[in-house]
């Protein structure tokens, strides 16, 4: 089976190109492929997007005996597209046929609460080929008189002897595979929990995109901007993003997220490195060194090169600018050793300024300026995270009015020319474009204010 989901076009089938951009595949190149390859491998075909009709004829004429697709004409709404596929899915799951299945999937449609012309929408799905016998099963699978308990037994006998990191890294191992438990999230959520970007993370596409391109060629990149400008939220949805793509994404298969702490009294640069290395000794890439605490910074580095000799990573350093002037150097001098003797790790560093060295270990530092973000997202920001705006029709209604008749004024940011006056009493209001600002404004304009913001 094949499922697509995505964006839709009337010409082609949008896929990305393993660097963050599109790939417009071209939906009659689908049948030449198909032929190519001696004929459908798949029984099955779901295209999930809009305008899909053309691509849903183009499998069923390849030979496809099942194919669900939108109306070549249609644009499918979000939650006529979840409520059909998941009931379609769980009616083909459970052993019962592609017509049923789809007629239980458009009755969903039909069902969902809050949306709008649900009987239109319903009829935006499309079984292909219309002649087929599609009066079978999928998913023809025996049913199981006892659900099996071979992996769970498996776990118990390793209970013995095993601290609850080990258990939990052998779960990981069983219920995910090998590979699914190194790429998988845990890598980047170290002893916090807030590694995973905002829940309101927007208006990042492009610097998304200018950052990855970055990463996949060089191998010390640096995200350069103010604390409170969203460095950190960047990276870290970068880190899920590259996670996410494993499969495509070849030159990273390991990602280790390193905090820089506020500690006084202590060496940062010394706590970095041993953070490191306990994140590979727990990914399994190193030994715990004895008497670690005792082992000067030379050794340390010495460590974490060895182990990551052959290993395709990215080491995420967050917010080094907290390391003082003696510590800065020690980072430097471990940066000048790890490119040395390692050919495959890169670094992303989160900072105020550039490193400042025309190279390290030969390799030279490329580096993003993150600004703010603009009027548009400053706006929607505020919008999702204010308490007093409850419903997306409110939010449509305050962005609508701060706004105002001046479209073009939606895509600058705070230092921009060509800012308005009121767009800048506004801006100002709202933070100037720093995310961590307009969030302090949100929780802290009241009610009354909010609902005069722009009149």
């Amino acid at each position: 089976c094949l499922h697509y989901s995505g964006h839709g076009h009337e010409n082609y089938l949008p896929l990305e190109d393993g660097k963050g951009g599109p790939h417009w595949f071209e939906t009659k190149k689908l049948k030449e492929l198909i032929d190519q390859g001696g004929g459908a491998p798949f029984k099955f075909v779901f295209v999930s997007a809009c305008h899909s009709g053309l691509a849903g004829e183009t499998f069923a004429s390849a030979g496809v005996p099942h194919v669900v697709c939108c109306k070549q004409e249609s644009e499918l709404k979000d939650t006529a597209a979840l409520a059909f596929t998941r009931q379609f899915y769980l009616s083909l799951a459970v052993g019962n046929t592609v017509k049923d299945s789809f007629e239980q999937g458009c009755k969903a449609v039909q069902a969902t609460p809050n949306l709008r012309n649900a009987e239109r929408e319903m009829k935006k799905f499309v079984l292909l080929p219309k002649d087929g016998n599609h009066d079978v099963p999928v998913f023809n699978a025996r049913p199981l008189l006892e659900w099996p308990h071979r992996q769970l037994s498996r776990l118990k006998s390793m209970r013995k002897g095993l601290s609850t990191k080990g258990l939990n890294r052998s779960r990981s191992l069983y219920f995910g595979g090998a590979r699914s438990s190194e790429l998988s999230v845990r890598n980047m959520l170290q002893e916090d929990a807030s590694p995973s970007p905002p829940q309101f993370f927007m208006g990042r596409e492009v610097d998304m995109y200018h950052v990855l391109g970055l990463i996949l060629t060089e191998r010390l990149v640096s995200v350069i901007g103010n604390p409170g400008v969203g460095r950190s939220s960047l990276v870290c949805a970068i880190c899920h993003y590259i996670n996410e793509r494993a499969s495509t994404i070849a030159k990273v298969e390991r990602i280790f997220f390193i905090k820089t702490k506020q500690t006084r009294g202590k060496d940062r640069c010394r706590l970095l490195i041993l953070s490191l290395i306990n994140k590979l000794v727990e990914a399994g890439k190193a030994s715990q060194p004895s008497q670690m605490n005792d082992l000067d910074m030379e050794d340390l580095s010495d460590h974490v090169c060895r182990a990551l000799k052959n290993v395709k990573a990215l080491i995420v350093f967050d917010r080094t600018e907290l390391l003082q002037e003696d510590e800065t150097r020690d980072f430097l001098q471990f940066l000048n050793l790890l490119f040395l003797e390692t050919r495959t790790v890169r670094v992303l560093l989160t900072a105020r300024n550039r490193l400042g060295r025309p190279s390290l270990g030969g390799v030279t530092e490329r580096h993003h300026n993150l600004g703010g973000l603009s009027f548009e997202y400053t706006v929607r920001l505020f919008a999702h995270l204010s308490p007093h705006l409850h419903t997306n029709a409110d939010r449509a209604n305050f962005f609508n009015r701060l706004r105002g008749r001046d479209i073009g004024q939606v895509e600058l940011k705070a230092d921009d020319a060509g800012l308005s006056e009121r767009t800048k009493k506004l801006f100002e209001v709202l933070g100037n474009g720093m995310p961590a600002q307009t969030e302090q404004a949100a929780y802290s304009i009241p009610e009354a204010e909010v609902d005069t913001l722009g009149s």
